[in-house]
């Protein structure tokens, strides 16, 4: 018994259209990455500080051929470029759902379904009817992540550390902004401002040595 080739679907979550491409890709990308930003210690060399996990992207080309109907390729391919149309009314390109066979394993990093926005798309024509009408192409595209998944963003929530740290305050920093780099929470400046008993948030002496206390 033939088993029912199963074929990605891309469904434009802004207008409930789907369509499925004519032929699955050979192969795909899922690319992640993780920020991080250098901490200057006084005295020390710079250690790394997570920031926190940057968005997802899919990559992968796909194949078009209409030569044996001889109809015009781009009839398929142009749906894919109405992914890059800006819509006037959410003030940007539609947002879709990818989905191929069963929802993969492993939560946030589950390839499939993958919910993001088209960010490139190259269109490669390679095959005309005599009349010049394009009949096969190879499309080069790359979605990137739409928003982090609840578990993304369980992962990248910020906590203090469990010791109290220091910091040598540079030209142009403020109270603020160091709780924010510490923190990731700029309105929690009276936690350092009352550790160095700091009057004036806003102007603190380049040079000066923070003590940054940890907090629950």
């Amino acid at each position: 018994m033939a088993r029912h080739l199963e074929k990605l679907k891309i469904r434009n979550e802004d207008t409930g259209e789907e369509f499925s491409v004519l032929f699955n890709p050979g192969e795909y990308s899922i690319d992640g990455a993780s920020k991080w930003s250098e901490q200057e210690k006084k005295g020390q060399k710079p250690e790394l500080q997570y920031t926190g996990g940057d968005r997802k992207k899919l990559t992968m080309e796909l194949f078009f051929d209409t030569h044996e109907s001889r109809s015009d390729v781009r009839e398929h391919t142009v749906m894919l470029g109405n992914l890059l149309v800006f819509n006037k009314e959410k003030h940007r390109p539609p947002k879709v759902t990818l989905s191929w066979g069963k929802e993969a394993p492993g939560g946030a990093f589950a390839e499939f379904p993958f919910t993001g926005v088209l960010e490139s798309l190259k269109q490669q024509f390679t095959l005309f009817m005599s009349d010049g009408t394009p009949v096969r192409a190879k499309l080069s595209v790359a979605f990137i992540q739409f928003s982090l998944t609840e578990e993304e963003l369980k992962k990248n929530e910020a906590h203090s550390a469990d010791k109290t740290k220091t910091y040598l305050v540079k030209q142009g920093d403020t109270v603020s902004g160091i709780a924010g780099m510490f923190y990731k929470d700029p309105a929690k400046w009276r936690h350092i401002a009352e550790a160095n008993d700091i009057e004036n948030p806003r102007k603190i002496e380049a040079g000066k040595l923070l003590t940054i206390p940890a907090y629950e």
